[in-house]
């Protein structure tokens, strides 16, 4: 790997010479692979592969080796997801700051990595509001959201001034901004061309409009959490500097092992602390997180990409989150042509608001409702809870949200399971061959007995119900199967 003169230059001055010798040593070295288990939707989950802890997160490992995952159905099925560890210390922030229910926000949530972490990790009863501003990233944010399983969820697709706009407010607001994209030098060749100062000095300016956004939708006494997967300190420190300057912000200290391997300020002025409260005001005084490859090098140490982080507080006082809960159960309980909503292709379907979105039917939690209603005045919402079905002519056809759904039914619908040569052809979206016993309608087809998606026995065939858009695009066959999680 070659590195760009400039970057070069500025990472040796801000790192100095030995922390750089052992960055750049590490930037040739090839990436490791971590993934992280959905404990919320598969509680008895375990690593199959050989794989070592991260050290902040109890869900989260390091692989020995990369496996093919497009080839595992249960990672389609959402049973874990692939993320770096420096990632993963989102959690660690969430757990430490957040112990009852809040409403969240992830500013610029796409591909959903930190949104889906954030979701397993906030305390029960909380929501998320989940919003891409690029249309063309939001559809993967929607589909890693799906495969989470989890209801109290709503996808956006809105430019963050859209957001303040709408009036809707946070209690948490995550903003892991656009950045230069200097931490992912490692894994995508593709950030090292498009590299350069001034584009450092431009996301500088817009990570700034993006917050200044965000910040007038923070409740008083609310979190802002900043992060980029850059190196240099103008998108990082400075950044930090200016939100507690401009907007009053006080940085706050979270929970650290001296052998996690995570740096500090790397500002030429010296960090002070307030040791009282734990939290810094001065805007030269910053607790933050940043994970650089090499730091620390010894043997033994598992890096992951580079990533920075920093938790602020709004002045005032902390609202506790008082969850309205509309009073009109089981709205539209009918469709357009008089059918009657299988609403007991839910678990606790009386716990639901149901709602009609064109063709599509989505069950909304309570605790979702309100800023569903909001949002939908003047917002681009994607998804709003469990996308239950879809209406095609004067029929119901169940979609994959409901069936990766946690909600549903066990016994909404018969159960097939397939071998893993046929689930690899079903999401694939090919053709499969059901046993000839097996019920006309609506079959859930299942993995290692979790579900995949849908299809519908004619009889004489299977319509395979997978979504086109999420199918296995690889016409290659591995020859050996890699068991990389049980269930």
């Amino acid at each position: 790997m070659v590195l760009p003169e400039a970057f070069e230059n500025y990472t040796r001055a801000m790192m100095g010479d030995d922390l750089f010798a052992h960055f750049a040593h590490s930037m040739q070295q090839d990436a490791t692979a971590f993934v992280r288990l959905n404990h919320y939707k598969c509680p008895t989950a375990k690593m199959a592969l050989a794989a070592s802890k991260v050290p902040w997160y109890e869900y989260g490992y390091a692989l020995d080796a990369r496996p093919a995952f497009t080839f595992d159905p249960l990672f389609h099925a959402g049973l874990y997801y692939v993320q770096e560890q420096s990632s993963m210390f989102l959690a660690q922030v969430l757990r430490q700051f957040v112990q009852s229910p809040v409403r969240m926000l992830d500013m610029c949530a796409a591909p959903g990595g930190k949104s889906t972490l954030a979701r397993l990790e906030l305390p029960k009863g909380s929501t998320l509001v989940c919003n891409e501003p690029n249309r063309s990233r939001v559809q993967i944010l929607n589909e890693n959201i799906q495969k989470c399983g989890h209801p109290e969820v709503m996808v956006t697709n809105n430019y963050p001034k859209e957001i303040r706009q709408s009036g809707l407010k946070f209690q948490v607001i995550l903003c892991d901004v656009p950045c230069s994209g200097e931490g992912m030098f490692r894994k995508n060749a593709n950030a090292i061309d498009e590299w350069s100062v001034d584009n450092v000095n431009k996301c500088q300016q817009l990570q700034r409009e993006i917050v200044a956004e965000a910040w007038q939708c923070l409740e008083p006494g609310g979190l802002l959490i900043y992060s980029t997967c850059t190196f240099n300190t103008k998108e990082n420190e400075e950044n930090v500097a200016w939100i507690c300057q401009e907007l009053g912000a006080t940085t706050l200290k979270v929970k650290v092992e001296e052998d996690w391997n995570i740096m500090g300020n790397l500002l030429s002025a010296p960090a002070t602390e307030d040791t009282t409260n734990k939290e810094s005001k001065h805007s030269s005084a910053f607790n933050v997180y940043r994970f650089i490859p090499g730091y620390q090098d010894k043997p033994g140490n598992i890096y992951g990409e580079g990533l920075f982080m920093a938790v602020l507080r709004k002045e005032g006082t902390v609202q506790s989150m008082t969850e309205k809960t509309s009073k009109q159960k089981m709205r539209h309980q009918l469709s357009d042509n008089g059918q009657s909503i299988p609403t007991h292709w839910l678990q606790e379907s009386q716990h639901f608001n149901f709602t009609w979105v064109k063709n599509e039917l989505w069950a909304i939690p309570p605790s979702l409702q309100s800023q569903y209603e909001q949002a939908a005045r003047s917002l681009r919402v994607i998804a709003a809870g469990i996308n239950l079905l879809q209406l095609k002519g004067k029929s119901f056809i169940p979609s994959q949200g409901l069936a990766l759904s946690s909600c549903l039914s066990p016994s909404a619908f018969p159960r097939v399971e397939l071998s893993y040569a046929d689930a690899i052809q079903y999401l694939g979206r090919n053709t499969i061959t059901l046993p000839p016993n097996t019920p006309q309608g609506f079959i859930l087809v299942t993995y290692q007995n979790v579900a995949l998606g849908f299809v519908k026995n004619m009889g004489n065939r299977a319509n395979n119900l997978y979504p086109s858009e999420w199918r296995i695009r690889s016409t290659h066959s591995p020859e050996n199967i890699t068991q990389i999680i049980t269930v």
